[in-house]
């Protein structure tokens, strides 16, 4: 298989597809390597009534002071289940809405896979995190929680 852009043979996993094209991950990054990101737990149930459970790995404990006294936090994750990149997407339900490039949407199909979620704290027992509207998918590993100031638009 041949990178779409540069032409270039493509001998290993280091490529994505973008429009349905292979693309290599010199061309996708430049000469930048990517980053090594290691997560600090996983979305581990997400509920009908829109509560979700976040499990921290047990060391993570340590970095949960006070966390209980925020009423919005910031939940940062990895879309692990998304393998195709789009770059054109119509806002919107159902594909009706303005045509808009990745970065004007929110849409999981990203360049850099990593997604935030300003969500609402419900509860804390031990190192799991109840939070409401959390929009991850179950097994999604957790990257970093931050305080937030209110509901604010997070894309």
């Amino acid at each position: 298989m041949n990178c779409s852009e540069c032409k270039r043979k493509i001998t290993d996993d280091n490529y994505f597809i973008v429009d349905d094209l292979p693309v290599c991950y010199e061309c996708f990054y430049g000469q930048i390597e990517p980053l090594a990101i290691y997560p600090i737990g996983k979305v581990s149930q997400v509920n009908p009534d829109g509560i979700s459970r976040i499990d921290l790995f047990p060391y993570q404990c340590k970095f949960m002071y006070k966390l209980e006294e925020e009423e919005w936090i910031s939940i940062i994750y990895y879309l692990h289940q998304t393998y195709h990149i789009r770059t054109i997407f119509n806002r919107g339900r159902g594909g009706i809405g303005k045509e808009v490039g990745v970065f004007a949407s929110r849409t999981p199909h990203r360049t850099s896979r990593i997604a935030v979620s300003n969500v609402e704290l419900v509860k804390i027992s031990d190192t799991h995190i109840y939070v409401k509207g959390l929009d991850a998918f179950e097994g999604s590993p957790v990257l970093d929680i931050k305080a937030a100031k209110k509901k604010e638009k997070v894309f």
